[in-house]
């Protein structure tokens, strides 16, 4: 499976780089996407080069968003155009206030979600018809998944390796990043 990796400038580093150690792991193809492909800098100390712009950016199994100065994609009118475009993806994946992003491109309406605890209130006023939940580490909706900040998305990233490879995958991935605090299931998993 393909994953697109949305990244800006200021993302947070372990937002994205947790996933993507857990993703890469898991054996699928990971790729960063930006509005440019011009260097971008994650919370000012990593820089990053993103392998396409969303101009040219290839069609993902997965999406996904990160926080970490958000606001400068969610206010982005033709990142959330490019976010609109795809065809649909099997999923959309959000770590911390990445929520936003997709909330902006109409993604989370009618969905229970989560994200950064200190974004609660600020989600749910930019989603109303959402309901946003503090105190979970991952919401997954079936097609989507949101996961609270920042080491959280390591949570939610193993969650969704567990339901595409199988728990199997998902531990073994754990055990190699020695990510102890793994629980299977410690999200909310909305049934439909």
């Amino acid at each position: 499976m393909t994953i697109a990796f949305y990244l800006q400038n200021g993302v947070e580093v372990l937002d994205f780089a947790g996933p993507m150690e857990v993703f890469s792991y898991a054996q699928f193809e990971v790729f960063v996407v930006s509005k440019t492909k011009d260097p971008i800098k994650s919370q000012g100390i990593l820089t990053i080069i993103p392998d396409y712009s969303i101009e040219d950016a290839p069609k993902a199994d997965i999406i996904a968003f990160f926080g970490g100065n958000a606001s400068r994609a969610t206010n982005d009118p033709q990142v959330i155009a490019w976010l609109k475009r795809q065809s649909n993806p099997d999923y959309y994946f959000s770590v911390c206030t990445g929520a936003f992003i997709l909330g902006k491109a109409g993604l989370l309406n009618g969905l229970t979600v989560t994200t950064f605890h200190e974004s609660i209130d600020n989600l749910q006023t930019a989603v109303p018809s959402a309901k946003v939940l503090s105190n979970v580490r991952f919401v997954d909706n079936g097609k989507v998944i949101t996961t609270a900040g920042i080491s959280a998305g390591i949570d939610g990233a193993l969650h969704l390796v567990a339901k595409i490879r199988g728990e199997e995958t998902a531990r073994r991935v754990a055990t190699y990043m020695e990510y102890d605090k793994w629980v299977p299931n410690l999200g909310l998993v909305i049934k439909k």
